[in-house]
């Protein structure tokens, strides 16, 4: 499972931190682009899994496959899968909403889950062997995760447009700080957790930040939901 949630925290830095809306618009407009942050992938994947690139992450009577092999063929299908949804909304003008993403975002991870190294399971069956990736996931998911699914739902029910570059990322700022404060030890965590939403409601209230009710109670939901299981996978 190293291999898996290292693969897993690879592919969330490449389509959400580091995907910025530069090279989230260069790729729908040119394949010089979508090469760009396909290519991202690879980056992160060999950066997280340097140690394990020459073990056979699959092995069967008639496949074997090294880990190279593996992030190399995670690259093409990735980029044949972008490249397929950016020709259909395109051509066909398929909509790009809210079930076309999580839909793409499921056959990314399909593509991950196909060459994961069933071989190289941790020899005492545990899930989570490395606390630190899984903690990496779940942070991105209450920042950047969380802005695309709010730009998303907003866009396809309530005609929303993509934030502000300022508005962005300090929505993901009040969301890290909130999601972090699940991490203190004790009970005080539930006092700071409630003064920071407390917080984070009066600037809304007082419109000193510009966001939608909408986005405000579901970040807040989003940050709550991936704290309690950073708290979880934490204290574990």
């Amino acid at each position: 499972m190293v291999i898996f949630w290292r693969l897993i925290l690879g592919h969330l830095l490449a389509d959400f931190t580091f995907q910025t809306n530069l090279i989230n618009s260069w790729k729908r407009k040119s394949v010089w682009g979508m090469l760009v942050h396909c290519a991202m992938h690879p980056f992160f994947y060999i950066l997280l899994t340097y140690p394990y690139l020459n073990q056979f992450w699959v092995y069967t009577k008639y496949v074997q496959l090294q880990g190279w092999t593996c992030i190399l063929l995670i690259f093409v299908l990735h980029f044949l899968e972008d490249q397929w949804r950016v020709y259909t909304i395109q051509k066909f003008r398929t909509p790009d909403n809210t079930l076309y993403l999580i839909w793409d975002q499921v056959i990314h991870y399909a593509c991950i889950f196909l060459f994961f190294p069933l071989s190289l399971l941790d020899s005492n069956g545990t899930i989570i062997p490395e606390k630190w990736t899984v903690l990496g996931c779940l942070f991105i998911g209450a920042t950047h995760f969380t802005t695309v699914m709010i730009y998303f739902l907003e866009k396809d029910f309530l005609t929303g447009s993509f934030p502000e570059f300022d508005e962005k990322y300090l929505a993901i700022a009040e969301r890290l700080v909130l999601a972090l404060f699940f991490l203190l030890p004790g009970t005080w965590w539930v006092f700071f957790a409630l003064l920071w939403i407390g917080h984070m409601y009066y600037l809304r209230s007082k419109r000193i930040v510009d966001f939608s009710w909408f986005s405000f109670y579901v970040g807040v939901s989003a940050a709550v939901v991936f704290g309690v299981l950073a708290r979880l996978v934490y204290y574990s």
